[in-house]
């Protein structure tokens, strides 16, 4: 692993304006070029937009072709930069929840949701597993939305070689299909700030990984997402988070490797003392 800086965008990805979300992507990737990062990560379905009705695959693509691929390889390599960002993806007959991350030469790797949640069982398929991917400067692994709530989904992957969780969201609260009044969505958004980094914390800490999250927010002609954008180390404390603003917004942060390396040189580190031969009781269904 090597220094580095991350960007983090929360950005309102809007229903069927595929034009608009790519310009938002456009902006904020020349933004994170700017301030001399080497990986900008965006939200969930952050191309394509994320909302609990079937058209939600009107844009869907195959990873390996299309326009927005196209795109992102031309915008990674003009600007010597790694972006994670978030579309409807086809394939095989049928949709998934994918986010891709391109670098400037070429398409690094994809993640599929592991984890569908509420209204996406009735559009998406699920992934089967946890991918990590080398990006030259660290190595990385996507939990997308659900897929952090569940503390199995990042003890493999730090167990994989993850060096990083990447956490692009698009959690609703309150605005499944409708428009939650914007002082209530502030409201929303000062707890989701204030609690964190919450059991985020203690999963970067547990597994000696950093974690990068960003989040949808506001109304998008369908849905309403509760924003939000913060970057922690592994040690679960807050290295950058965005501000209370209903708007889309980046943050920075530096990756310091040494940070890494003392976590997981602890003596208590647990993916280091886990006792792994007592633990089949947790692969079993209920």
């Amino acid at each position: 692993m090597k220094k580095f800086n991350i960007a983090t965008v929360q950005m309102n990805a809007l229903k069927d304006d595929l034009q608009h979300n790519l310009d938002v992507h456009l902006k904020y990737i020349a933004e994170a070029a700017k301030a001399d990062c080497a990986l900008v990560v965006f939200p969930e379905l952050s191309v394509t937009a994320h909302y609990g009705d079937p058209s939600v695959t009107k844009f869907a693509q195959a990873t390996a072709d299309g326009p927005v691929r196209k795109l992102m390889a031309e915008q990674a390599k003009k600007h010597d930069i790694v972006i994670g960002y978030g579309f409807c993806e086809s394939a095989r007959g049928t949709f998934y929840n994918n986010h891709s991350l391109m670098g400037p030469k070429g398409l690094i790797g994809s993640q599929r949701k592991v984890h569908a949640s509420l209204d996406e069982y009735l559009v998406f398929r699920m992934g089967q597993g946890f991918e990590v991917f080398d990006l030259g400067f660290c190595r990385v692994s996507t939990l997308i939305c659900f897929d952090t709530m569940f503390s199995e989904s990042w003890r493999v992957a730090a167990l994989k070689g993850a060096q990083m969780i990447l956490a692009p969201h698009a959690g609703r609260k309150g605005g499944h299909g409708r428009d939650v009044p914007r002082e209530d969505q502030l409201e929303n958004l000062r707890l989701h700030r204030e609690e964190m980094p919450g059991s985020w914390g203690t999963y970067c800490a547990e597994n000696g990984v950093f974690c990068a999250h960003c989040n949808q927010w506001g109304f998008n002609g369908h849905s309403t997402h509760k924003g939000g954008n913060f970057i922690v180390n592994p040690y679960g404390k807050l290295l950058a988070q965005g501000d209370l603003k209903l708007e889309d917004l980046m943050i920075t942060a530096e990756i310091d490797p040494e940070e890494l390396e003392e976590a997981r040189l602890a003596g208590s580190f647990t993916l280091r003392t886990r006792r792994p031969e007592i633990y089949d009781e947790i692969t079993r269904k209920l």
